[in-house]
């Protein structure tokens, strides 16, 4: 009897576990479906105007991402070398490049996502995706997303055909620092030249 009453004890304790963690994989999953058709009516939408494209995939792109993580992962070694004013000014013209680099790429892009698995591994979920493109091939996807401390989920990378976005940003820009002389004032520069023009 008393191993019987141990047992129940421990379904108890455990199973609600089990059923929080289950819920949490379908809502990261239904997170990223979400954030896909949100692209589709706020950004691909060709009767938009550019400056409303723009507002919009900004939006979604602040919400959506944990867009400081991003920044100091991408500026790599260098993060530690900026003071808290150039770490912010990194920040906020990193996120302008994001914006006016991807928001125009999706005009008219017509598709659709489908949330295929998510895995919980050291606290963060990893989605699995297909991206069916309208004329062209599925993408896969991986989406690497956590629970703020505010229960909201953010992206930390996307992974598309076994690429992160994330290691290949920071590899572009490790070349630009590398190859001006002002470092990373210079790619600051760079990237306010082409969000300017």
């Amino acid at each position: 009897m008393s191993y019987f009453r141990n047992f129940l004890i421990l379904a108890l304790i455990f199973i609600p576990i089990h059923s929080f963690s289950d819920e949490k994989i379908e809502q990261s999953k239904y997170f990223v479906e979400n954030l896909g058709k949100q692209v589709v009516e706020k950004v691909s939408n060709i009767n938009l105007t550019e400056s409303e494209r723009i507002v919009n995939f900004r939006n979604l792109y602040l919400d959506a991402f944990d867009n400081y993580y991003i920044s100091r992962f991408v500026l790599g070694r260098y993060w530690k070398r900026l003071d808290s004013k150039m770490r912010k000014q990194f920040v906020e013209s990193f996120n302008d490049y994001i914006v006016t680099t991807y928001a125009p790429k999706f005009k008219g892009w017509e598709g659709t996502f489908k949330a295929t698995d998510s895995l919980l591994e050291n606290n963060y979920y990893n989605v699995k995706m297909n991206v069916l493109n309208k004329d062209g091939p599925t993408l896969k996807f991986m989406w690497k997303i956590y629970l703020d401390k505010n229960k909201n989920f953010k992206i930390l990378d996307v992974n598309i055909d076994g690429v992160s976005m994330l290691v290949t940003q920071r590899a572009e820009f490790m070349s630009v620092i590398k190859n001006n002389p002002k470092g990373v004032i210079g790619l600051i520069e760079a990237m306010e030249k082409k969000t300017s023009g």
